[in-house]
């Protein structure tokens, strides 16, 4: 669960400032809602659902489940749509970071 301090690759501050990933909620959210529409289509189209039987209490178990096997990637994915809103990507980040853009190494070393 736990993330590095900065970017291997660019060298990107992981933690931009204190509080910063409180909005991860909002996309984790979304992303829990997906998978749970996604898992509830999927069971309607390959077991189905009946008044007569007790299929929606399982769906809603095996909901769950995949909802816990899951929240690692969840939380991993949220943070790195989050960060994607608000720390754009530079085409030229190799040629030095401006100042205050929160980047700790501005040269690249390990040119392929």
């Amino acid at each position: 669960m736990k993330m590095p301090e900065v970017c291997p690759v660019c060298g990107q501050k992981v933690e931009v400032e204190v509080g910063f990933y409180y909005g991860t909620g909002y996309v984790s959210y979304a992303l829990s809602i997906a998978i749970c529409v996604a898992s509830l289509i999927a069971w309607w189209l390959f077991i189905g659902f009946s008044i007569n039987d007790n299929s929606i209490y399982w769906w809603l178990g095996f909901n769950g489940l995949l909802l816990l096997a899951l929240q690692p990637i969840i939380m991993r994915l949220s943070r790195t749509i989050w960060m994607a809103f608000f720390v754009y990507y530079d085409e030229d980040w190799a040629k030095g970071a401006p100042e205050g853009s929160g980047r700790t190494n501005t040269t690249f070393k390990g040119a392929i």
